[in-house]
């Protein structure tokens, strides 16, 4: 029996729609990731703003910070405001991340299925749309029974990465976050003087190493903050 030939029109369709089935997958990725992080935010739905007391401790390479106390506030969507001073080392944005503003910068890459530590999460994975913005990767796993971020790894430049993990305590029948713990890298900061031509020349810096470890007690829900306690760090954005 003689085989027939595959015409160029059949090849040419058959490419075309494994390229369609391809993009729907991909799609459909897209649309999990997506739904899943919006599904992160939405369990704070009941919760339009809170107040409560951190305590840190950091153990940065050649840097000594001692202990810090201090008052987080927090109202929805994504006002933060932290009432301590000279700790930058402690970003507003990432004690209280909002999930679904990630989605203005960054796409949704891959959604795959991990353990971690015995627990099954859900891996979502995003890139970011310019190659202006940074982290320049984002990995967030989601415990899906809850809708908790449980683990959030960022690559920069180079290899830098950083690691955050969380643990959590149920307030108001809401899972809000009980501790922090951030290991990352820290690139040496720069003195901003250029070298004079008889000067010897530096040793190069390696990156700094550290962690972060926050603690979160005392949480007060729905008190009805007001909007002038978070002006300032509005205006500094």
């Amino acid at each position: 029996m003689k085989r027939g030939r595959i015409s160029r029109g059949a090849y040419t369709r058959a490419l075309a729609l494994a390229a369609a089935a391809a993009f729907a997958l991909a799609r459909g990725s897209d649309r999990e990731g997506e739904a899943m992080l919006r599904s992160v935010d939405a369990r704070l739905a009941s919760v339009h703003d809170y107040t409560v007391t951190l305590d840190v401790v950091a153990d940065v390479e050649r840097l000594n910070v001692p202990p810090m106390h201090a008052t987080m506030y927090f109202k929805q969507p994504d006002k933060v405001h932290l009432d301590a001073q000279g700790f930058a080392l402690l970003p507003r944005e990432g004690l209280q991340p909002n999930f679904s503003k990630l989605l203005t910068r960054f796409t949704v890459a891959s959604v795959g299925k991990d353990t971690l530590e015995g627990m099954p999460v859900k891996k979502v994975v995003l890139q970011p749309k310019s190659e202006r913005t940074f982290p320049r990767s984002l990995t967030i796993d989601v415990n899906t029974d809850r809708w908790t971020p449980e683990r959030i790894v960022t690559t920069g430049s180079g290899d830098r990465v950083a690691t955050i993990t969380f643990s959590y305590v149920q307030v108001g029948g809401v899972w809000l976050a009980s501790e922090m713990k951030a290991a990352f890298a820290l690139a040496a900061p720069d003195s901003g003087e250029p070298d004079m031509p008889s000067a010897p020349m530096r040793p190069p810096q390696t990156p700094r190493r550290g962690s972060v470890t926050v603690t979160f007690t005392d949480y007060r829900i729905n008190t009805g903050l007001s909007d002038d306690i978070f002006s300032k760090d509005s205006s500094q954005r």
